[in-house]
C-alpha cells in the first residue's frame, strides 16, 4: 500500500514536515528525474536547474504559499531549493517541443445522474515510470485558511491527483502541443486547484494565467458539477459531461485545439483507451458504481498499451511506462479507493482521511 504522509500547519511547516518524512523517497525521485531530464531533453543537472529557476516568478504570482512549501520541502529533505523546484517543474523540463510525451493516464468522472446511488465519482489510472511505485505517496494536508487536501503525488511534489474537504476532486492527463511558455508548472497548478473551495474558483486557476505545459484537468465537485479543461500553455477549451460522464486520455478532443496535438500520431493508443473507456462508461449510465470504475481501469485491450498499462518491451528502458497507481474518489462519501501498481494484479483499498471529514 502507498504510504500516507500527514502534514499540518503553515506553508513552510507543511513543506518541512513533508520533506523530513519522505527524505529517502525524495532522493530517489530527484535522481530519477535528473536522469530523465538528460534522456528526454539532453539537460545536464546545471542546465535543468537553470531552466527551473525561470518558473519561480510564475509560481510566486500564482500562489506564494506553494513556493514557500517547496522551500520547506527542500529544507526538510536536505536538498537544495533548486533541486526540489526542478522536481516540481519536471513535466515542463522533460519534454522539448519536438518530443511527444508518451501515452499515459486514463481519467473518468460520473455525476450523480449517471451513478447507481446518486454519488459523484472521479478517478484515473496514473501511468508513468515503474520506479515510482517505490516513491509515490498519499499526502494528507491540513492547512491554514484553505480546504484540507489529500493528493496522490510523487514524493517531493506539492500536488497531483486528489480531493479536498470541500468535496472538490481533480484528475490529470498530459497532452502535447508545440507551444512552450514559462507559465505555472502543472503540478503547482494541480495543487492550486485542490486548494479551492468551489469549482468556479478551480476553473479560474486553470484559465486565469499561462501554463508551463499542455495538459488536461478533469475537475468535479460533490454538489454535481464536472468540467474538463484541455489546455496548451496559452489556450484552453472546456469539455462538458455527456449523459453525466466525462472520459479523457492523452489527446485533444476539442475541435478548436485538435490542430495543436503532437502526441496522438506518435502514441495512438490514447485513441484506443479513450474509445474503450467511453464505450464501457456509456453502457452503464444510470447505474455506474465504483466497481464499474475498477472494471474500466483494469481493461487490457491493446495490452501492454492498454488502460491498465504495462511496460512495452519494444521501448528502451528509460521510456517504460506502467500504471503506477489507480485511484477512484467518491466525492460524496469523501473516500478514496486506491491500488498501488497495475490494478489488474493489485486490489483496491478503501481509505478515509481525517483531514477530509
Amino acid at each position: 500500500m502507498l504510504p500516507v504522509i500527514s502534514v499540518k500547519g503553515k506553508p513552510r511547516e507543511l513543506g518541512i514536515q513533508y520533506g523530513n518524512e519522505c527524505r529517502e523517497m525524495i532522493q530517489k525521485n530527484v535522481h530519477l528525474y535528473f536522469r530523465l531530464f538528460q534522456h528526454y531533453a539532453r539537460l545536464d543537472p546545471n542546465q535543468a536547474i537553470s531552466l527551473a529557476k525561470r518558473f519561480v516568478p510564475a509560481i510566486q504570482a500564482f500562489d506564494p504559499a506553494i513556493l514557500e512549501e517547496i522551500k520547506g520541502i527542500a529544507e526538510g529533505a536536505r536538498f537544495a531549493f533548486e533541486e526540489i523546484l526542478a522536481l516540481n517543474a519536471r513535466t515542463e523540463l522533460m519534454y522539448p517541443e519536438s518530443l511527444a510525451t508518451g501515452g499515459e493516464c486514463t481519467s473518468l468522472a460520473a455525476l450523480s445522474e449517471a451513478t447507481a446511488r446518486g454519488e459523484v465519482l472521479i478517478g484515473q489510472n496514473w501511468d508513468w515510470k515503474p520506479p515510482l511505485t517505490e516513491s509515490t505517496v498519499l499526502l494528507e494536508i491540513e492547512q491554514d485558511g484553505k480546504p484540507n487536501v489529500v493528493t496522490l503525488t510523487e514524493a517531493g511534489i506539492v500536488g497531483k491527483i486528489g480531493l479536498n474537504s470541500k468535496g472538490l476532486g481533480a484528475c490529470l492527463n498530459i497532452l502535447k502541443s508545440p507551444l512552450g511558455l514559462v507559465g505555472v508548472p502543472i503540478h503547482v497548478l494541480m495543487r492550486g486547484i485542490l486548494n479551492c473551495e468551489r469549482i468556479g474558483d478551480a476553473v479560474k486557476k486553470v484559465v486565469g494565467q499561462d501554463r508551463g505545459s499542455s495538459n488536461n484537468c478533469l475537475i468535479a465537485h460533490r454538489d454535481g458539477a464536472a468540467l474538463d479543461f484541455e489546455t496548451s500553455p496559452n489556450q484552453w477549451d472546456c469539455i462538458f459531461p455527456e449523459k453525466g460522464i466525462i472520459v479523457h486520455t492523452n489527446h485533444y478532443t476539442s475541435e478548436r485545439l485538435k490542430p495543436l496535438d503532437t502526441n496522438v500520431a506518435v502514441y495512438p493508443d490514447t485513441l484506443v483507451r479513450y474509445g474503450r473507456a467511453r464505450q464501457k462508461m456509456t453502457a452503464r449510465v444510470g447505474r455506474i458504481t465504483g466497481d464499474d470504475f475498477k472494471e474500466v481501469l483494469r481493461d487490457h485491450v491493446n495490452q501492454p498499451n492498454s488502460i491498465c498499462r504495462h511496460p512495452d518491451e519494444r521501448d528502451p528502458e528509460p521510456e517504460h511506462v506502467q500504471t503506477v497507481a489507480s485511484i477512484i474518489m467518491n466525492l460524496t462519501q469523501k473516500e478514496v479507493h486506491i491500488a498501488s501498481g497495475p490494478p489488474c494484479r493489485n486490489e483496491y483499498e478503501t481509505m478515509k482521511f481525517k483531514a477530509l471529514q
